[in-house]
């Protein structure tokens, strides 16, 4: 008896393995690149003439460079006579490729005997954009004149080329629309176009500083910074072209990489900063900026968001400067205070190094050499304006 249900039980275990390696598996989703915490929904179809009726349970298994996400099993029963449809629907939190090929289905024995369990793959991958943030205003104001238009050179504006109106914002009297103010209930100024176009060289610098002692404790804080910055990037992009500006993404990470604004536009950029990543050991910033002085010119804005720089990194800003208009560094080693969110007591303690920057670098800020530290318990809109009031 004991052997007969021994062969009954190899029988029944042989019958579903060749069941389960039958099955046709389908899959569809209904976008290929979304935002963190946007959903997304991956149907799946399965169809076969599997030897016997399996009940079965389906999940996906979805991998991404520091986020994973968790999946509940489907319960599918599976006939050869119908096709079985089911779908999940999930976010990411963060920006990056995501894997989506694989999907395991496991079989339970009613009687707890055995599983079974098999993986099927499918190629797929779907890329999360950097999140869209909007800190407020930020100092690019540097402009090249436009050869044959008449222009201000304090305004830089085509007071002829009436584009529109916009809520207001602090500015002249003589730029409110009063008619258009008073049909709106509330104050807005005119909008012209611009006769000049800025010039922006971005060096978004991912990597640690080779000033950074602690490495261990600063790779960890390394990791955080990385997606703020990439936010922080991806706001000055979509700034930048939507102001008609020329710009030069540099991004200094696992390899060096640049990007113009030659046919491109903001959606280009995302892209291309959901794949990139910094590291321990790394291309410098100041090789790259030591590589393009030649390309600045007295229109040109250099902006360097960094994670951490001493005061080594001085001497650049200075040659950068006597080449461009306006140097402006960002620095964010601790995060930042999120939108919305209340103020709380910082215990930031800056490292000696960039402690000495900040103090150097404040005697230089009448010659347009700007650096600033993002402060844990400060929004980027305060740091902006902050900035923003060197004119």
């Amino acid at each position: 008896m004991i052997g007969s249900l021994v062969a009954l039980l190899w029988i029944h275990y042989f019958f579903v393995a060749l069941s389960i390696k039958r099955l046709n598996i389908t899959r569809t989703i209904d976008r290929e690149r979304l935002f963190p915490g946007e959903y997304l929904t991956l149907k799946y179809s399965i169809s076969a003439t599997p030897l016997m009726q399996l009940e079965l349970i389906a999940m996906p298994t979805l991998r991404g460079r520091y986020d994973f996400a968790s999946t509940r099993g489907e319960r599918v029963i599976v006939r050869s006579d119908r096709t079985v449809s089911f779908q999940y629907t999930v976010s990411f939190r963060k920006r990056g490729e995501k894997d989506l090929s694989k999907l395991e289905i496991l079989y339970r024995d009613p009687m707890k005997l055995f599983a079974i369990k098999a993986t099927y793959s499918l190629e797929e991958k779907i890329m999360i954009l950097p999140r869209i943030i909007d800190p407020g205003s930020f100092p690019l104001r540097l402009r090249e004149l436009l050869p044959g238009r008449e222009s201000d050179f304090k305004l830089m504006e085509d007071l002829t080329d009436f584009r529109g109106i916009r809520e207001y914002d602090r500015e002249p009297l003589n730029r409110i629309h009063w008619k258009a103010s008073a049909r709106m209930g509330s104050l807005y100024s005119k909008e012209f176009g611009y006769t000049a176009v800025s010039k922006t060289f971005l060096y978004l610098d991912l990597n640690l500083s080779d000033e950074v002692f602690a490495r261990d404790v600063w790779e960890r804080i390394r990791v955080d910074y990385e997606e703020t910055a990439i936010e922080v990037a991806g706001y000055l992009i979509r700034k930048i072209i939507a102001d008609s500006g020329r710009l030069t993404l540099v991004t200094v990470g696992e390899k060096v990489s640049y990007m113009d604004d030659t046919g491109r536009d903001w959606i280009d950029f995302f892209e291309a900063l959901s794949a990139v990543h910094g590291c321990e050991k790394g291309p410098s910033l100041s090789e790259c900026m030591s590589r393009d002085m030649g390309r600045y010119d007295p229109a040109t804005t250099v902006v360097v968001l960094s994670l951490y720089l001493g005061e080594s990194i001085l001497p650049d800003l200075v040659k950068a400067r006597g080449r461009a208009n306006r140097v402006v560094v960002l620095l964010m080693p601790f995060g930042l205070r999120k939108s919305g969110q209340l103020p709380g007591k910082s215990y930031q303690m800056l490292p000696r190094a960039m402690e000495e920057l900040k103090r150097r670098s404040s005697l230089l800020e009448e010659e347009q050499i700007i650096v600033r530290v993002v402060e844990e318990n400060r929004s980027l809109a305060e740091t902006f304006g902050e900035a923003g009031t060197h004119r």
